[in-house]
């Protein structure tokens, strides 16, 4: 039995060594099938079996059969002695590296800054009598914009930089010092950028370099005393807390901003034509799937007219529902004034493509399937390809498309294909300048709708009652708001309270609701029970929720 022991060690450090594997992570255990090969003790009789490969301190230990239906297997042979048969390693499968992911997507959470809070002061100064209250407001928050940076080309900046928050408004000091105002925060996007609501509808796109829109309003800063001075009321003693900056979760999607888009199969030719019309460098081979990114190029026309030029990586049957690299670049095409159609002519049946490429555009979004496009027949340059195009030719014709060839690797034919294209861009712009699509847009509407679900009247609310444990739940985004900036540390705080609760309507609702003694009452933050009495009717606080310290 040493015999064999010391052919399994071997063969354990023989398989390693063949895999480049270290022997701190990986190990090779026997599978056990019952067969008996005979005398153990001679080494060149011994039968390896089989082996498999696991890893040592793996997260995955592949409990049950399930687990193997997203395992790629792959087959590893030649190690070296005779009847030892083919090892199968077993490995999990891997997603896209980080060179192949074009990073046109991104979730980020933007927050504008709180404001400043307001403090309670008094002017002592020598041989000034009657000084009076001289607390400061707070400063207001700093807002929230996003701005279109025309040297970024991809949102790979937010794959780590997720949250953006402005700064805090400045307390206010004595004096009647204002404090200053937060410090602002820009976000940068690429030209071609959808900035939608998580989960929600787009709020605006932002399409050329110096595009500016302002996306959140700074929580406006907290009075002081000094604004609450009256002749009532010479000597205040309250002041408000900063109101919380909006806050929210974005999508941001990429779609390049480009005039025309080149379409087609893998290996139809698509980036060696970018390459001979524009200054572009993308990647060329002989071999499917060579563009893995999407490429722009400048084509540049006399009198300084000029389109932009999108490569995008080839489709392939199914793209619209995940298959291949073109489904994830699709989007890109969506701003395409006009698309060319790149066929390959070396195929056995060229058509084929063209009307598998058709599909998919139209599966994918119907309105692409719907913009100008012209057909080009390439590689006119082989044998194969020269002899498919009058029969091309004459089928597209019948269906009433005049396609075009061309050789990209000759660049024949390549001028006639780019000025037709052009033909197409300034067309559509024309129309679209008589249809009136192509005006201002007003980009701060965004942030203009929220202040204005903010700053809603106290007198807006709506009550609701749980039967269960007696408690009233009054809503309303400015009751809300007032709950929160009231700072509970002064004791006119609560009188103020009171007071409003009155004026804007609440006791009377609930009265008529029939509110009862003991009753809870919660009014934002505010926990509070209800309390009948001869002089007055009223919620009397019971637990203040809001925060008490100027930070």
């Amino acid at each position: 039995m040493e015999g064999g022991k010391s052919g399994v060690g071997l063969r354990n450090g023989e398989v390693k060594e063949n895999l480049g594997l270290g022997n701190e992570r990986f190990e090779l255990y026997e599978v056990e099938d019952g067969s008996n090969t005979g005398n153990d003790g001679d080494r060149s009789d011994f039968d390896y079996g089989k082996f498999e490969l696991y890893e040592v301190n793996s997260d995955s230990e592949f409990e049950n059969d399930d687990e193997f239906d997203d395992v790629e297997e792959k087959e590893i042979s030649g190690f070296g002695s005779e009847g030892v048969e083919e090892e199968v390693i077993k490995e999990k499968e891997k997603g896209l590296p980080a060179v192949m992911r074009c990073f046109d997507s991104a979730k980020i959470f933007v927050k504008a800054g709180d404001g400043g809070n307001g403090v309670v002061a008094f002017r002592r100064e020598k041989f000034v009598p009657f000084g009076g209250p001289s607390g400061g407001d707070g400063g207001r928050g700093g807002h929230v914009y996003v701005q279109v940076d025309g040297s970024m080309n991809s949102l790979l900046p937010f794959r780590k930089s997720l949250h953006f928050r402005a700064g805090r408004g400045a307390h206010g000091q004595g004096q009647k010092q204002s404090g200053a105002k937060g410090e602002e925060v820009v976000v940068k996007v690429p030209p071609g950028t959808v900035v939608r609501e998580a989960d929600g509808d787009v709020l605006f796109e932002l399409l050329h370099p110096g595009q500016k829109a302002l996306l959140l309003h700074g929580g406006r800063g907290g009075r002081g005393n000094a604004s609450f001075k009256s002749g009532m009321n010479k000597v205040p003693k309250i002041a408000e807390n900063g109101e919380e900056g909006p806050e929210m979760w974005l999508e941001l999607e990429l779609k390049l901003v480009a005039d025309v888009g080149i379409v087609g199969a893998p290996n139809a030719g698509k980036s060696t034509f970018l390459s001979v019309i524009t200054a572009a460098q993308p990647a060329i081979a002989n071999y499917p799937f060579t563009t893995l990114l999407p490429n722009l190029g400048v084509v540049s026309f006399d009198y300084e007219a000029t389109i932009v030029v999108a490569d995008l990586p080839g489709l392939l049957e199914g793209a619209h529902k995940g298959f291949g690299l073109g489904h994830e670049f699709l989007r890109h095409a969506e701003r395409c004034s006009a698309l060319v159609h790149v066929v390959d002519g070396s195929l056995e049946q060229p058509e084929y493509e063209f009307d598998a490429v058709r599909l998919e555009l139209e599966m994918f979004s119907p309105e692409l399937a719907e913009k100008p496009y012209i057909v080009v027949f390439n590689k006119m340059d082989l044998p194969e390809a020269y002899e498919k195009w009058p029969s091309f030719k004459e089928r597209f014709k019948a269906r009433g498309i005049e396609p075009y060839c061309m050789s990209a690797v000759t660049r024949d034919g390549t001028q006639e294909v780019i000025y037709s294209a052009y033909e197409l861009v300034r067309k559509n712009t024309e129309a679209k300048e008589q249809e009136g699509t192509m005006g201002t847009l007003n980009l701060n509407h965004v942030a203009d709708m929220v202040q204005k679900q903010r700053t809603a009247p106290i007198s807006e609310f709506e009550i609701s009652r749980d039967n269960a444990t007696n408690t009233w739940h009054v809503d309303g985004a400015g009751l809300q708001r007032f709950v929160q900036m009231t700072n509970w540390r002064y004791i006119d705080s609560d009188r103020r309270f009171q007071h409003v609760l009155e004026a804007c309507g609440v006791n009377k609702s609930l009265m008529k609701l029939g509110v009862k003694e003991g009753d809870t009452v919660i009014v934002g933050e505010m926990e509070l029970v209800w309390h009948d009495s001869q002089n007055t009717s009223g919620p009397i606080s019971k637990k203040k929720w809001a925060s008490n310290a100027i930070n």
